[in-house]
């Protein structure tokens, strides 16, 4: 809400002397320890007994008010030299009590002597902090538009952004051990539900590991062999101390299989085999160092798909 004294200020810059100082009357009540409200009133009166009451009210209360130093100075130069003239007001002799250049202009004079260009010049001096931004800075230039970017421009900045969103997404994954819903890109690709149970190798069925248990060379007894119903059965290794690149996945005739790794989810590495396996055993082998005795490692798993043929 604009205060009383700014629209004292605004009727006086539109020449509506008696309206603004009706305002400035309603301005010493509500703000009576303003210098400004003081001023204004001395520079629209015409009793210079009071304008120079006012003025120094003014000083009392803020002795540095440029305006009412130098209207004081002009009512004593005038008191000096008796050069008071019939007609004259105190605002027709801003200059003494502003701090503009004394260039020479047209004055506009109302009914009452008051100077249009006094107005003006005393409101650039006491007009409070305006309301709003437009007030404080009524010819401030706007800002001019930034150059437009081209749609190549635009186009690029949208793949840059893509790309680095991208790559965030990856590395929160990395940090924080969760996996990335990227099934549209390889609908093939093997997932885990939930982290093996303890480090070793599993057969993966059914979201449910399955532990394929260690021998030293080719079992001989189905202990720790489970099977699978699937053609082609999803192999999990967990922290394990082996590359799983050394390994060979051995049919029962001794025909060897190539399959595929892959980093899952756990840091876990998930094999599959390149082909569809036919019913019967198959082994994981891990060939022994060649200074070695042993046969190797292995870890055996069936495929039995009876219940699938049904």
């Amino acid at each position: 809400m604009t205060s009383s004294l700014q629209q004292g200020i605004n009727a006086a810059k539109a020449g509506h002397l008696k309206k603004a100082l009706d305002f400035l009357k309603d301005a010493i009540i509500d703000e009576p320890q303003n210098a400004d409200v003081w001023v204004w009133i001395a520079a629209i009166i015409d009793d210079v007994d009071k304008q120079e009451i006012f003025l120094k009210k003014a000083l009392d209360i803020d002795p540095d008010n440029i305006p009412a130093q130098r209207g004081l100075a002009y009512l004593n130069k005038r008191k000096r030299d008796e050069a008071s003239v019939r007609g004259q007001h105190l605002s027709d002799h801003t200059t003494p009590i502003t701090p503009f250049p004394s260039a020479e202009r047209p004055k506009e004079t109302s009914t009452t002597g008051w100077s249009q260009e006094a107005v003006d010049e005393i409101s650039e001096i006491a007009v409070p902090a305006a309301d709003d931004e437009t007030d404080k800075h009524p010819t401030a230039p706007k800002p001019e538009p930034g150059p437009k970017l081209t749609p190549m421009e635009i186009s690029l900045l949208v793949v840059v952004t893509v790309v680095f969103c991208f790559i965030g997404v990856i590395a929160a994954s990395a940090i924080f051990d969760f996996e990335i819903p990227l099934g549209f890109l390889n609908p093939n690709r093997p997932r885990l539900a939930t982290e093996p149970p303890y480090p070793g190798v599993f057969l993966y069925e059914n979201q449910i590991y399955f532990n394929i248990q260690q021998h030293e060379g080719q079992p001989t007894m189905d202990i720790g062999i489970p099977t699978s119903y699937q053609n082609n059965p999803l192999l999990v290794l967990w922290q394990t101390d082996f590359n799983p690149e050394q390994l060979n996945l051995i049919y029962e005739t001794g025909e060897i299989f190539t399959f595929q790794t892959s980093q899952g989810r756990y840091q876990t590495d998930l094999l599959r085999s390149n082909h569809d396996l036919n019913p019967g055993l198959y082994c994981l082998q891990l060939p022994a160092d060649p200074d070695s005795a042993n046969e190797g490692n292995y870890w055996c798993f069936k495929v039995d798909l009876s219940t699938a043929l049904e």
